[in-house]
């Protein structure tokens, strides 16, 4: 008799498994006629968040766009591919950024590059920003030319400007230049206003070094 009913509560927890399972909208395919529905049970399931929910949507739509067939593949099955595809894109940014902080340092002991000012102005009828910068060499050979980025971010190391460095100019050994870099002021672009808005101490500047081009041609990169 316990023995029976042991077996009948395993049986009746495998079909409440079984149950719960078949209902979980994650579990349904993918197809254009029934998705608005589904993606309104999902919303209400709880399953995922809004937030997941709306990455879920913006997948499905540049998946269909870019003629790809995801139709017959579970919610659940394309959340996972998206979990999948953003741990991919951090590790390549995270490896980008350790590339970028090594070259920094390797580079280091021959130019230093900072930001001395940044204005916004009107030039020849354009609105423009304007950027000063200093580059000092720091090594013991003559440098004739530069090339690079300056990256500018607020205060919370969020992207306002990427500012393209190319400098073809002598620049002797423990001597700095300073040089004016300017860049169209496009008021539609949100970074630019926000470039336009900051004071200079609410910003800074982070050097990516691309090539350096010593006297005689050597090079470092």
């Amino acid at each position: 008799m316990i023995k029976r009913r042991i077996i009948n509560l395993g049986l009746l927890a495998f079909i409440a498994i079984l149950f719960s399972s078949c209902n979980n909208p994650l579990h349904r395919t993918y197809d254009p006629a029934t998705y608005e529905d589904d993606m309104q049970a999902i919303r209400k399931s709880n399953k995922v968040s809004e937030e997941d929910l709306q990455i879920l949507a913006k997948y499905i739509m540049l998946t269909k766009l870019s003629g790809n067939a995801i139709t017959g593949k579970s919610y659940e099955d394309i959340i996972d591919r998206i979990k999948s595809l953003q741990q991919n894109n951090n590790e390549l940014n995270s490896r980008e950024a350790m590339e970028k902080e090594a070259k920094r340092k390797r580079l280091s002991p021959f130019l230093e590059v900072s930001l001395q000012n940044k204005i916004f102005e009107k030039k020849n009828n354009k609105n423009v920003l304007i950027f000063t910068v200093i580059l000092k060499n720091t090594g013991t050979r003559k440098i004739k030319t530069v090339t690079g980025n300056l990256a500018i971010n607020d205060l919370m190391e969020r992207p306002v400007k990427n500012l393209s460095i190319f400098l073809d100019e002598d620049i002797p050994p423990g001597q700095s230049i300073s040089r004016t870099f300017t860049s169209d002021y496009d008021d539609a672009n949100e970074n630019d206003r926000r470039m336009r808005s900051k004071d200079f101490f609410d910003i800074r500047a982070v050097w990516d070094p691309g090539k350096i081009i010593f006297d005689g041609g050597k090079l470092a990169e």
